[in-house]
């Protein structure tokens, strides 16, 4: 089983490119959820530029899904991301989520697994308009970040993992297991997609989901 929006590795075209030469993901099936229901969803730049996805978030934050994405069982979730200079110096996170229930609904659920440019993780839990920490802001050195004054078009790589057994959960950044938690008590079985916030501009080059046994991820 594997599910990826991902394409063979190409140089990446420039962040400049117009949004509107290139196509909407949301014309491609991908659903889109802000964190403020009053927030107009098209403030959002989500285009499809393969290798993935740009996305400039402007004043947007939320969530972004694929239906036929989902993991199961025992699976893996990998993002891979490039981080371009932001346009403020607020430390705004980016990520991605497992175990989507119900993300158009009141009632949506899901486990989430963010990064920001100090180098620090987040691991939260969403149920309905409760959220709850399982690891607080936490700083890692697998994180790269990007230094602060680098020249426009500049970016930093981080690839993110949920690695999901039958017994436990590791999420994982650059190879680096950052945290463990029992399978039992965490909610991870359902959608998988990702999660900013606003005034982001990045670069998705894979989103993808994975069972023990298929080819990896390049």
């Amino acid at each position: 089983m594997r599910f990826s929006l991902a394409t063979a590795v190409l140089a990446l075209l420039p962040a400049a490119i117009a949004a509107q030469d290139l196509p909407d993901a949301r014309t491609l099936g991908w659903q889109v959820r802000a964190d403020r229901p009053t927030m107009d969803p098209a403030v959002l730049s989500f285009v499809e530029m393969k290798p993935g996805f740009h996305i400039t978030t402007n004043k947007f934050s939320g969530i972004m899904y694929h239906p036929g994405m989902n993991g199961m069982g025992t699976f893996e979730a990998t993002m891979r991301v490039d981080f371009f200079p932001p346009e403020s110096e607020h430390l705004e996170s980016y990520g991605m989520f497992v175990g989507g229930k119900d993300l158009a609904e009141a009632g949506q659920r899901y486990v989430y697994f963010l990064i920001r440019n100090s180098g620090e993780f987040l691991i939260k839990t969403r149920n309905g308009a409760e959220t709850t920490d399982v690891v607080a802001w936490t700083k890692h050195d697998a994180i790269k970040i990007l230094p602060a004054g680098v020249a426009a078009g500049t970016t930093v790589r981080n690839a993110l993992h949920v690695r999901a057994t039958q017994d436990q959960v590791q999420f994982v950044i650059n190879g680096a297991v950052v945290a463990t938690r029992p399978r039992s008590g965490m909610a991870v079985d359902g959608g998988v997609g990702m999660r900013v916030n606003h005034r982001l501009n990045l670069h998705v080059s894979a989103i993808e989901v994975s069972a023990p046994g298929d080819p990896a991820g390049g």
